[in-house]
């Protein structure tokens, strides 16, 4: 069935939807607390409040990645309460929130869920900060989490392109441990959190961020293999959408299948050139969640 939805008209960056983070009683007085969905500013301060209402409590993440100054201080403050950590089976947890991850005491990790490190180019204060500049502060977050020096620089020297996937084998020789959920926390063993299919939002919150120039935002809905690579690099998206001297407004989108979507965009470059331009959004569901897997310019631009 296709239908169209009303014309969504952006004049200005629209704020993206912010993490949900959600409290349950647990097994032996210890609480499960889940964060999931793209980290975003001001997650941190949500994350300690309610953190602020529990002794002890297992940290379930699945999540993209997004700001890189929520995933630290998300980090710090588990550190500083002795929480635990737990990526459940089916769920993805890349970028900002495998630095959130590693914050854990102890790590928890389930064999068939994705865990994946990045290069650190994020906006901080919504600025933009290089790869040298965004890496100094999370080999100090790490320092001060105690990893061992090989840790340190296997995270902090990440591909800029692409996303490092944690193996087995990989943590054990760089000193990263962690443990199997079922044998410590089977409480947390179940899947996790399944979000509807839901293909028009997803492509409404990537083009959001785009208009936002937010690369880390927009990334973090893009399909594992893909992520960080090409147009679907933080640095790349940044570099180009805020580069307009009229920011991209997304003025329709249509829903044109169970995964597609096609959207009608405008923006106009620094340089003068103006854009009225289609594409077609291609997406799967994965992870329990709606995410982007391709996008197929219609009008050249």
């Amino acid at each position: 069935m296709r239908y169209l939805v009303l014309a969504v008209v952006l004049s200005f960056a629209l704020p993206s939807q912010a993490a949900e983070i959600i409290r349950d009683v647990g097994l032996n007085g210890t609480d499960i607390i889940s964060v999931s969905g793209t980290f975003n500013d001001g997650d941190d301060a949500s994350f300690r409040k309610l953190a602020a209402t529990t002794e002890r409590a297992i940290i379930v993440l699945n999540s993209g990645g997004g700001n890189l100054h929520a995933g630290l201080e998300i980090g710090r403050a588990i550190r500083l309460r002795g929480f635990a950590t737990a990526v459940p089976p089916n769920a993805l947890c890349a970028s900002a929130c495998a630095l959130t991850w590693l914050a854990g005491s102890p790590r928890l990790l389930d064999a068939n869920s994705k865990l994946g490190f990045h290069a650190a180019y994020r906006l901080i204060n919504g600025q933009a900060s290089e790869y040298g500049a965004a890496n100094a502060l999370v080999g100090a977050y790490l320092n001060q989490l105690g990893l061992s020096d090989k840790a340190v620089v296997y995270v902090t020297s990440a591909p800029p392109e692409g996303v490092e996937w944690l193996s087995a084998e990989t943590a054990s020789a760089v000193g990263i441990t962690y443990e199997a959920i079922a044998a410590k926390a089977p409480e947390v063993s179940k899947p996790s959190e399944v979000l509807p299919h839901d293909p028009m939002s997803a492509t409404t919150a990537f083009y959001s961020a785009l208009a936002a120039a937010d690369g880390e935002a927009a990334a973090a809905l893009v399909v594992p293999e893909k992520r960080g690579r090409g147009p679907f690099n933080e640095q790349a998206i940044h570099g180009f959408y805020g580069a307009m001297s009229v920011p991209l407004t997304l003025t329709r989108t249509t829903l044109r299948g169970p995964d597609n979507v096609r959207v009608s965009y405008e923006y106009k470059t620094d340089k003068g050139r103006q854009c009225r331009g289609r594409a077609d959004i291609q997406t799967i569901y994965a992870y329990g969640r709606t995410l982007i897997s391709k996008i197929k310019a219609l009008d050249g631009c």
